[in-house]
């Protein structure tokens, strides 16, 4: 069995996560093989809404090659859930960040986005300072 782990590390740290959803990739052969590999990155991604679809932009997929590959993907999500999701955008001024990718039970490839609103600089001193202290006790 295929454990697929890929995170987007920096996530956490730059933004506060307020809502989850789960959606589906729209991806080509190759780049499903190379997921199942883990040969793929989320960091510095980010997703958008063009003509009442949501895109992932940004992610790195290695292909056969060696050589990296992004391009715009389709999020595959409900239709009232796309438009939950565009309304709080456009109402609240939040971000869809994609947290990680995994495999479900029946193997296919998801994806976890939030809702989210980033963090100012202040509060990530604080996050810093806090796992300082936890790392001396």
């Amino acid at each position: 069995m295929l454990i697929v782990n890929i995170k987007n590390k920096n996530a956490l740290y730059n933004f506060v996560f307020i809502e989850k959803y789960i959606a589906g990739l729209k991806l080509l052969g190759h780049e499903v093989k190379s997921i199942k590999n883990n040969n793929a990155n989320l960091n510095n991604s980010f997703c958008k809404i063009l003509n009442k679809e949501i895109f992932l932009f940004n992610l790195y997929i290695k292909q056969l090659s060696n050589l990296k590959k992004s391009r715009k993907i389709l999020l595959l999500l409900k239709k009232k859930e796309i438009l939950k999701i565009s309304e709080a955008v456009n109402k609240f001024s939040l971000n869809i960040i994609p947290e990680n990718i995994f495999l479900n039970k029946k193997g296919l490839i998801k994806l976890v986005i939030h809702l989210a609103k980033s963090k100012n600089k202040y509060d990530k001193r604080e996050l810093l300072k806090k796992k300082e202290i936890l790392k001396i006790y």
